[in-house]
Formats: C-alpha cells, sequence, structure tokens
C-alpha cells in the first residue's frame, strides 16, 4: 500500500458513525425481534470459503437476515421494556444508519398491535431520525420562498413533452401553418 491509500484508510477508519436516538415502545421492540433472524457465516465444505446464511429459514415473519449487533440491540430492548420493574416504561437504544435502514426493510405500516399502531409509528420514527433534519431545512426552505414570484422572459419548465417556441400569437401561427 502506498502512503494515498494508507492515509485513505486510516480516514476510513477515524470517520466516526453517525448514531441515532430512538425511543422505542415494548410492542415496537417485540415486533421488530420477530421480524429479524440472525445472519450467520458458515462454513461451507464443497466450496472455498465461507457462505452467508440464517439461523432459521427466511419466513414472512422473520424476512431479514440481520447481523448480531442489530439482534443484540432489539434483544436488549426486549429484555428492559418487559422487565417488571420497567412496565409501561419505553426503551432508548442507537441505531447507525444502516441500521435504520435494514429495520425500514421489515417495518410494515400497516402492523398494529392492539391499538397501537405499530408499523406506522416505527416508519415515523425510522424516517425521522434519517431525514429529520433535511425535510425541516427544505420545509423552511418553502415557507420563507412561497410568497417570492420570479419573473422571466424564460418559458416555464413544464410540459417539456411539448416543442416551446416563440409564436407572436396563435392567429398568426396558424396563418402561416395555412401558407
Amino acid at each position: 500500500m502506498n502512503d494515498e491509500e494508507l492515509n485513505e484508510l486510516e480516514e476510513l477508519l477515524n470517520h466516526e458513525i453517525r448514531e441515532f436516538l430512538i425511543i422505542l415502545t415494548r410492542n415496537e421492540v417485540l415486533y421488530l425481534d420477530d421480524s429479524l433472524t440472525l445472519m450467520i457465516e458458515r462454513e461451507v465444505s464443497n466450496h472455498d470459503g465461507t457462505q452467508l446464511s440464517t439461523m432459521r429459514a427466511v419466513l414472512p415473519t422473520a424476512a431479514l437476515p440481520v447481523p448480531l449487533e442489530l439482534v443484540d440491540k432489539i434483544a436488549m430492548g426486549v429484555l428492559y421494556t418487559t422487565d417488571p420493574d420497567n412496565l409501561g416504561m419505553d426503551v432508548e437504544l442507537k441505531f447507525d444508519s444502516s441500521e435504520l435502514y435494514l429495520l425500514r426493510e421489515i417495518t410494515q405500516s400497516f402492523i398494529k398491535i392492539g391499538n397501537e399502531p405499530v408499523g406506522f409509528n416505527l416508519k415515523k420514527k425510522i424516517y425521522g431520525a434519517l431525514y429529520s433534519e433535511e425535510y425541516k431545512t427544505n420545509k423552511l426552505a418553502d415557507t420563507l420562498t412561497k410568497d417570492i414570484v420570479l419573473t422571466s422572459n424564460d418559458p416555464p419548465l413544464v410540459n417539456l413533452a411539448r416543442p416551446l417556441y416563440d409564436a407572436p400569437n396563435d392567429a398568426e401561427t396558424k396563418r402561416s401553418h395555412e401558407e
């Protein structure tokens, strides 16, 4: 490895992974736990090397194989929210963006447990963690610019499927086509 490659590698290793704090209810962590299966690496005798597999068959109820670290986080959430000393309390868990995208893949917005809209709430929490800053910035920009009227001699960038041309008026255009 040359110095430039070493510097790039060092920069990658020193790059801090951003974590997002999400507060989850007991039903939410139980739903997530039921929806995940553990991804494992196994030695394969008829092939060279290893192969990724799952602890159990991928089923509609556990459709996404995930790394052990994510299962560990969800497990701690299950233990906390089911502990008799913590009944009715929510758990705070930290996830990085890749873990949130994995959770997004298994979260179905229509899932309800009792009267709690678990899937809908999880979608809001996941997307809120990932995109709330960008959403707020865009919303502020929209609010600040809503009353600004831009004037331009250029045609608007709409209906681009139609040819844009300068025509003094429709009557003149018809007359030139008739000739």
